[in-house]
């Protein structure tokens, strides 16, 4: 992820066109100038501008992955705030998303109004391609919103951290897992992983356990050396198959996710490593969308006060400075996950086989 996704694809997705305009926005000539809009955020009479035209536009859709605690909700909750926008939520996986917008935008009839889930890569791409709209809506503005350190350009906010942890069964790990020897410790076979070759987030995060200061060089040798470990395409297959006792311990998987199912009273449970690799979650709202104001209308919500409570019961950790989390740090220290090159993604799945070939 880099930044957004859980799961993304191996390579760029490919841009076969860029944004023609669409709808237009009440902000005029606002996306004219990137440069400025770096800085530029509305003022009271703009913003007034957004929103009038926002209720008019009736309604906004957004394109993303979050887990169904924060989707089912998010409607009405929305709403409460924005009563005359109806919020349609098209929950999808990464690779999904950018395979419908590339679509929509080499057509002309973006379905999205606001985009989330994807890397950083893959963003900026659609960013240089002019299909996004620069972002310059009062919520940026708060005092309580970083903005030098969470928006990384003017096309995109990042809304929330989502920490990975480990995930144990109570009923066969009723101690849980307290350190990095405690999966050495295991019959590798009881160790559920994600597949890397899902993609390079997942081999990233790898990397990142490897760290001389988080379980060490050789780690997945090590894992490893005993037999193989159950192996998913995904974390969430892979959360429920420790719910459901085929493994007793999970490798990091997105607090999103094991808290999820554990909300369902699954015996399983999680914590946050002292290191806990993270991924920030970002969004963008489509230039050609159709409905491009309630689009920026429902992006400055997000970095509200209204909109960050909500994520974090999604998983996330707030960035709007004084927001209660769910998500207990206990002292751990969160790391981004770095964005891998395509070479170095090919070189860890091929060390990964490797491995299991032994």
């Amino acid at each position: 992820m880099m930044r957004g996704s859980l799961v993304v694809a191996c390579a760029l997705l490919a841009l076969t066109g860029c944004a023609s305009g669409g709808a237009g926005s009440a902000t005029g000539g606002s996306d004219a100038n990137p440069s400025a809009a770096a800085n530029k955020v509305m003022d009271e009479a703009e913003w007034s501008k957004i929103v009038d035209a926002a209720n008019k536009e009736g309604e906004v859709t957004i394109y993303g992955a979050w887990n169904t605690t924060v989707v089912d909700v998010l409607p009405s909750a929305f709403q409460k705030d924005y009563p005359n926008i109806k919020l349609t939520y098209a929950r999808l996986s990464p690779a999904d998303i950018g395979a419908r917008l590339n679509a929509e935008i080499a057509s002309g009839n973006a379905g999205a109004d606001v985009v989330g889930n994807l890397d950083i890569p893959t963003f900026d791409a659609y960013a240089s391609k002019g299909a996004l709209m620069p972002l310059t809506f009062p919520a940026l503005s708060d005092p309580a919103f970083d903005r030098a350190k969470y928006q990384r350009t003017p096309y995109v906010e990042t809304f929330g951290n989502q920490p990975y942890v480990w995930a144990w069964n109570t009923k066969l790990l009723p101690k849980g897992i307290s350190n990095w020897q405690d999966f050495l410790n295991m019959d590798p076979s009881m160790v559920g992983v994600t597949d890397p070759s899902i993609g390079p987030i997942v081999a990233s995060l790898y990397q990142e356990i490897e760290k001389p200061d988080v379980a060490g060089s050789g780690f997945l040798e090590k894992l490893t050396a005993k037999g193989k470990p159950g192996i998913y395409a995904g974390s969430n297959p892979q959360i429920t198959a420790l719910s459901a006792g085929e493994v007793a311990a999970s490798m990091p998987v997105p607090v999103a996710v094991a808290a999820t199912i554990k909300a369902t009273g699954a015996p399983i449970d999680y914590r946050l490593p002292p290191t806990a690799s993270s991924v920030s979650g970002e969004i963008a709202v489509v230039k050609s969308a159709k409905h491009p104001n309630a689009g920026q209308v429902f992006a400055n919500w997000l970095l509200g006060k209204s909109g960050q409570a909500l994520m974090s019961k999604g998983g996330f950790i707030p960035v709007l400075k004084g927001t209660p989390s769910d998500i207990k740090a206990d002292g751990s220290t969160l790391v981004e996950i770095p964005a891998i090159t395509s070479d170095q993604f090919k070189a860890f799945v091929q060390r990964w086989n490797q491995l299991l070939a032994k």
